[in-house]
């Protein structure tokens, strides 16, 4: 299956530099900021999840006829749409399960995103390499959370929020990628 028709240009590519720049923003944040960032992470992590999801819908929805396999954006967007909702709706519950969800939702979308880069190769899209180098960096990360989810505030802080960089850094690449496909 291609991932991308022959002679036809994304719409709305600047959804994903959105939420690049947006993530990018929110790992500074953690990192500046670690032990106000702790207290408040849940709710600032379910609403950029469910802001996440939200973007993802539209984008996918209006990409449905021009990327094949756009039903996997579909499910992200749901998918997170989901955990933001039950996040901002449990505080208490996302203050303890906050790095769970994180590490999950990290490797999801690193997992994604190492599928991305390899349809890229395939179909001979340049920058393949930095967007696998990237997911995989998430995806090790994401391990890392999952593994020792105990390690204290300022580590989970800043294991939060590199991968979160490294996902910003992606969705952006991917928006000029996506912006400058078939041009």
């Amino acid at each position: 299956m291609e991932m991308f028709k022959a002679n036809s240009k994304v719409h709305q590519w600047w959804w994903p530099l959105i939420m690049g720049i947006l993530m990018l923003l929110f790992s500074f944040y953690l990192l500046f900021m670690p032990v106000p960032a702790f207290l408040g992470i849940s709710i600032f992590f379910a609403s950029l999840i469910f802001a996440s999801g939200i973007i993802h819908l539209i984008f996918s929805l209006s990409n449905r006829k021009i990327i094949g396999g756009w039903g996997w954006y579909l499910a992200m967007a749901i998918f997170e749409i989901l955990v933001g909702l039950a996040m901002i709706f449990q505080p208490g519950l996302a203050m303890t399960t906050v790095i769970i969800f994180a590490g999950f939702w990290l490797m999801f979308r690193s997992v994604m995103g190492i599928s991305l880069a390899w349809e890229m190769k395939k179909t001979g899209i340049g920058n393949w390499g930095w967007s696998m180098f990237w997911s995989i960096l998430t995806l090790i990360f994401s391990f890392i959370i999952l593994i020792n989810p105990v390690i204290g505030v300022l580590g989970v802080v800043v294991l939060t929020a590199i991968p979160i960089m490294f996902i910003g850094i992606l969705a952006i690449m991917i928006s000029f990628i996506f912006k400058n496909l078939f041009i």
